[in-house]
């Protein structure tokens, strides 16, 4: 799938932010340290911060990816601040509550009903919400759904980022966030796909096939092997119901989430070995 939207863990060729030290307006250009001053700016902190978030928001750029381009900037794009995944493995969990109501189709002014928890963790000093994938309703992510969702990876688990708006008779109505979802279709093996999720340079997916006897699968990608050919899909496992299908998503995005973290704890333990090593040689 050529041409893809810019995922919300993925970073923007530019964004709009706002100096810390004195709040002049700014823009930021990936790859580049140092920034470039807006000729938007007001000279009010106020003022820029809400020209910066106006302006990222209508190119679908988030406040993490924005955190990730300013830490760039400033101090190395190798540092971990610098991933927009950092934000997200290091979320701190708040709280979840039982949650009835509806879920807004992203396109169509459809309302589907939801019965989930609604999970609430703090990103960055902000509150965000969070819906479990298999709380979806199927005319969300189904064969015949017009969307491919796109979870974040939240804490090694897949989950879809969402605004949720309360009313006073307690219901609750849920939107799925921008960059959380793509339009379209994609089809491997005559399976739609249905979800996508990155965990580093792997991608899971998963298809729905009705006229297949094993209806579901999920599918393994390595992106780093694809170069600009199509995906590579591999290791299929096929399930006869949608839970298990989504639950063997999940898992299968949660394990290799641990096995990268293992091997750079790894790598990290052994870094700091070696230079204790050198250190005593001295």
């Amino acid at each position: 799938m050529r041409n893809e939207p810019m995922r919300r863990n993925d970073l923007p060729e530019t964004c709009f932010s706002i100096l810390p030290s004195s709040g002049q307006l700014i823009i930021i250009r990936c790859g580049e340290r140092g920034y470039y001053p807006s000729e938007w700016d007001t000279g009010k902190r106020e003022e820029n911060r809400e020209i910066a978030s106006s302006h990222n928001a209508r190119r679908g750029i988030t406040d993490i990816q924005e955190a990730a381009m300013l830490a760039g900037s400033m101090f190395g794009w190798d540092t971990p601040g610098a991933n927009p995944q950092w934000y997200l493995d290091n979320a701190r969990y708040v709280n979840s509550n039982i949650v009835q109501g509806h879920i807004k189709d992203p396109i169509m002014s459809v309302y589907y009903p939801v019965s989930s928890f609604l999970l609430c963790y703090e990103i960055m000093g902000k509150q965000h919400f969070y819906l479990p994938v298999d709380k979806l309703p199927q005319e969300l992510m189904g064969q015949r759904s017009q969307f491919i969702m796109l979870p974040d990876m939240l804490c090694g688990v897949p989950a879809m980022p969402v605004t949720a708006t309360f009313a006073q008779n307690g219901s609750c109505t849920v939107q799925l966030e921008h960059g959380s979802y793509v339009v379209g279709e994609m089809v491997n093996q005559e399976y739609h796909i249905t979800a996508r999720v990155h965990v580093g340079s792997a991608e899971f997916v998963m298809g729905e096939c009705d006229k297949a006897p094993d209806p579901f699968v999920t599918w393994q990608r390595n992106c780093k092997n694809d170069g600009d050919g199509p995906p590579n899909f591999f290791w299929g496992h096929y399930r006869s119901d949608r839970a298990s299908c989504i639950e063997d998503f999940c898992e299968r995005a949660g394990n290799e989430y641990k096995k990268q973290r293992d091997y750079i704890a790894q790598q990290e333990h052994q870094h700091t070995a070696l230079k204790k090593e050198q250190g005593e040689a001295r």
